[in-house]
């Protein structure tokens, strides 16, 4: 499997959500794709710079236990990932209509209703993670983390963050 082939077999202008429930392959193995703490791909030691094919990396990845992988229809392949496979790269909206969290799959994933923000520690940090439709986890970036910090505001139970009709807080 390389970058070639997987690029002629999805179309990388549009953002999809692909049905990854329904794509069971066996395992075709491992492949040199690593995603760092920071948001980066890397394959066989170069960054993946085409946002393109970094937008369709996300969207096919697949969680199994602790392990990650990219799927096709066909191949299951087996990847790296330091942290998450997925990153909050920017909140768009208002607080006073509802925020959302833009995806580095380029999905939007609404911010409230039951949509938690949990805090994990990463290299002595707390860093903000919420879980999306995927059923994955993605941190926020850091410009994510201070869009967040600028819309949200300290109350009693902990830091807070409108979202429409939706208080969101966590403790900090």
């Amino acid at each position: 499997m390389n970058l070639e082939d997987i690029s002629k077999a999805f179309d990388l202008d549009k953002v999809q959500v692909y049905p990854l429930d329904k794509w069971t392959p066996d395992l075709s193995g491992d492949i040199d794709i690593r995603v760092t703490k920071d948001g980066r791909w890397f394959h066989e030691g170069g960054e993946v710079r085409r946002k393109p094919l970094l937008r369709l990396f996300a969207s096919i990845v697949k969680q199994e236990g602790n392990e990650f992988f990219l799927v096709t229809p066909v191949e299951k392949w087996r990847i790296q990932v330091e942290d998450t496979p997925l990153h909050v790269i920017s909140l768009i909206g208002e607080p006073d209509t509802g925020v959302s969290a833009v995806l580095s799959n380029g999905q939007v994933e609404p911010l409230g209703g039951n949509r938690e923000i949990t805090l994990t520690k990463l290299d002595e940090n707390d860093i903000p993670v919420i879980a999306t439709a995927q059923g994955l986890a993605a941190r926020f970036l850091r410009s994510a983390y201070y869009q967040l910090l600028e819309m949200g505001e300290l109350t009693e139970s902990g830091f807070s963050i409108r979202s429409g009709q939706n208080l969101i807080t966590f403790a900090l």
